[in-house]
């Protein structure tokens, strides 16, 4: 995707899409976006606070996204709350194109009872089982497969290879990346006498809208009920939620994260990278947790963990300082224990540890 615009885009143009206040001509016109460091005379960047302009110095580039009224640029700005969003939205707006609708290519296969809405984007080696409904706008890359029973929303993207199997329900203005598979079977096994007999994993899964799964994520279907992604959540690639979990509103999961069965996660919640959840535990809303956490245990609302097992952040940064002193540390105590058995050695051989011997009482 070019970060170039095919005509100039003036500052009066992107005032109108972030607001917030000009500084300087708004005339000015920029062709491309460029980081900070990088930006030239004809580039947009932004700048997100004072630190920044420190550690970077002077910029060339043609107009910035600032955080307060740039006095010691002579570059025309604009002044925004989060430059980092304003900046995110020119990009959606003058540099992300929309491609025309594609309709429906004569390769796909439809199964019986199939519905698709209008203006939809569906290409070669697509498959749509039975009664599948697809919505106004829907984009499906080469590959995808989606099964009976299933409904995507509108204004869908679904990447090459993506797997939505049968029963499920994927919201608006979704985003799949290519390779994730939802409604894979749960891991949901019962044993007897050394066997494993596979218990059918009889429920599905829903997506609700504006959620974004990285590539290689595996969401499996519940057992029964329905495993579920509430609303706005972004998933990382290479992600793995087992049977029956929720996610809350709104939360991240970073790559590599792997959550267990029937774990409830709150709103708001942040995952750090391959960090890993345990089977049946309930995490709070706008809780923190750090990469490589091992969570065993349930999280209340509002924390900050970390460590494996998980343990209070502030708990953890004291552990993680004294590790690297373990080593002598240990020859410490080593020392202590040979003082102290020194010292145990010298009181049972001091004269003044004998007791004294009784005077006899001469008689007169």
């Amino acid at each position: 995707m070019a970060t170039r615009a095919r005509t100039p885009i003036s500052l009066a143009q992107i005032h109108d899409v972030v607001g917030g206040e000009l500084v300087g001509s708004p005339q000015t016109t920029v062709t491309s976006l460029a980081s900070f460091d990088e930006a030239g005379p004809h580039d947009l960047t932004f700048v997100t606070g004072d630190r920044m302009l420190k550690t970077s110095g002077r910029t060339a580039a043609g107009a910035l996204l600032a955080h307060r009224r740039l006095d010691e640029i002579v570059k025309p700005h604009i002044i925004v709350t989060n430059p980092t969003l304003a900046f995110a939205q020119v990009a959606q707006t003058f540099f992300c194109p929309v491609s025309p609708p594609r309709g429906i290519d004569k390769t796909v296969v439809c199964g019986v009872n199939t519905r698709i809405g209008s203006d939809p984007s569906i290409w070669p080696g697509v498959t749509l089982g039975d009664r599948v409904t697809i919505g106004a706008r829907v984009t499906l890359y080469p590959g995808v497969f989606v099964g009976n029973d299933t409904t995507i929303g509108d204004n869908t993207v679904l990447y090459p290879n993506v797997v939505v199997r049968e029963g499920c329900t994927i919201g608006a203005r979704v985003i799949i990346h290519s390779g994730t598979v939802i409604g894979s079977d749960g891991f949901g096994y019962v044993q007897d006498q050394g066997r494993h007999y596979k218990i059918p994993q009889l429920g599905g899964v829903t997506i609700e809208d504006d959620v974004e799964l990285g590539a290689n994520v595996a969401i499996d279907r519940a057992t029964l009920g329905q495993t579920v992604i509430k609303q706005g959540t972004k998933i990382d690639n290479l992600v793995q939620v087992a049977h029956n979990v929720t996610i809350g509103a709104h939360s991240i999961l970073v790559a590599q994260v792997g959550i267990a069965g029937s774990t409830r996660v709150g709103h708001h919640v942040m995952i750090g990278g391959q960090a890993g959840l345990a089977d049946h535990i309930v995490i709070g809303d706008q809780v923190m947790i750090a990469a490589r956490a091992g969570v065993n245990r349930s999280i209340e609302s509002d924390r900050i963990v970390s460590g494996a097992p998980v343990m209070p952040h502030d708990v953890w940064l004291k552990a993680q300082a004294v590790i690297p002193r373990l080593p002598e540390l240990r020859q410490a105590v080593r020392n202590l224990e040979e003082r102290q058995k020194q010292l145990e050695a010298s009181r049972t051989t001091s004269p003044a540890s004998k007791p004294k011997a009784k005077k006899r009482k001469h008689k007169g």
